[in-house]
């Protein structure tokens, strides 16, 4: 396969051999056969010099946006001001009941209590308890960064992993869905908004500008898009990952374009989620290699839905999908029964702007 690739510095294994060869040779060394020692050794620097070379073409192609991955990535997007979103801890808050011991006593900051004996969190400060019946809230974190500590919600029943020696807790219970958490964004994600980033000392007050600040505000935005909804009313649509807090995110995006050093005075900002147009695409197809084909019709419906579900505003166009199957080598493409788009036929429709795509796709292999 032919390799795409840019590669500042390029080099031939064999041409540097034979350079080193004739160089040899030159200097008055006896003609080389396979196994002597002296070849052994120049097969061992040829080694180096290669490794050397491709240390150096590496090295520059992690200082440019196309090729740096991890920690590469973030000193390219820290010399523009842009910077990874870090993964966040979530917070709840709950209400735990005491029984009358007549101990008093405090149950310190950074005891782990759980509700799945899976995911872990802590108390956020020193509760102190009087030895008398009765209840109070505290407020508690996720041990570990990420998402998954979001799934803790309201109602949940709790266990202190080390409770106090009199054993004076009855109960603990969640007051409020746990919020707050964040996968830390990945190179894909943070690569892409890094090209659209734009002037970072710049307010607000054009849409991409409304858009970037509310896309850096979480790794769970998937899209934004601010439109104007008339005189001095700016509404920023987003479309959130799967799981994540719409109430948390709102209320972070909210923040994040109040300031006055990033808002226009006279603007008015409001943040909602994008509604969602639901589809059902059911699709039948054939192909030559039904093994391989197989996987490159999955890929395919994969490419199709990121490029259909995560762009607000995108019309419904379910030939694309087609257009991607056919690609990935099928030879019939057919929409079967069943197949619709917001309660209406599986056709091209344009939606509005503050509006999204979100949908099923279901394939099924027809044999020739």
């Amino acid at each position: 396969m032919e390799d795409n690739e840019i590669h500042y510095l390029t080099y031939d294994p064999d041409a540097i051999w034979d350079a080193m060869i004739d160089a040899y040779l030159d200097a008055g060394g006896d003609v080389l056969y396979p196994g002597d020692e002296k070849e052994m050794l120049m097969r061992g620097v040829q080694s180096i010099i290669m490794q050397a070379f491709a240390g150096i073409d590496n090295a520059l192609r992690m200082d440019t946006l196309r090729y740096a991955v991890g920690e590469y990535l973030d000193i390219y997007g820290q010399k523009r001001n842009c910077y990874r979103i870090q993964a966040e801890k979530a917070t709840a808050n709950v209400t735990l009941t005491f029984r009358a011991t007549g101990s008093p006593g405090v149950i310190p900051a950074g005891t782990p209590l759980t509700a799945d004996g899976s995911v872990i969190y802590e108390t956020a400060e020193d509760i102190a308890y009087t030895g008398y019946a009765g209840s109070q809230t505290a407020d508690i974190i996720c041990t570990e960064a990420g998402a998954k500590g979001n799934g803790l919600t309201a109602g949940s029943e709790m266990q202190l992993l080390v409770p106090p020696e009199d054993d004076n807790v009855t109960n603990i219970t969640v007051n409020a869905d746990a919020e707050g958490g964040q996968n830390e964004e990945d190179d894909d994600t943070y690569r892409a908004r890094i090209q659209t980033y734009g002037l970072a000392a710049a307010t607000t007050g054009t849409s991409e500008m409304y858009e970037r600040i509310a896309k850096e505000t979480s790794s769970e935005i998937i899209d934004a898009r601010a439109l104007n909804e008339g005189d001095l009313d700016v509404y920023v649509y987003l479309i959130l990952a799967a799981g994540a807090n719409p109430t948390s995110i709102i209320n972070s995006v909210t923040a994040a374009l109040s300031p006055k050093d990033a808002r226009p005075l006279s603007d008015n900002i409001t943040v909602a989620v994008a509604t969602a147009k639901t589809y059902t695409l059911n699709v039948s197809y054939s192909g030559v290699d039904t093994t391989d084909l197989a996987t490159a019709v999955s890929n395919a419906v994969k490419k199709y839905q990121s490029w259909q579900d995560e762009h607000i505003g995108q019309p419904f166009n379910p030939d694309m999908l087609k257009a991607y199957m056919y690609q990935a080598g099928c030879t019939v493409v057919t929409f079967t029964s069943g197949s619709e788009f917001d309660g209406g036929p599986a056709v091209y429709t344009e939606i509005d702007p503050e509006e999204c795509c979100k949908g099923t796709i279901t394939v099924t292999a027809v044999s020739t």
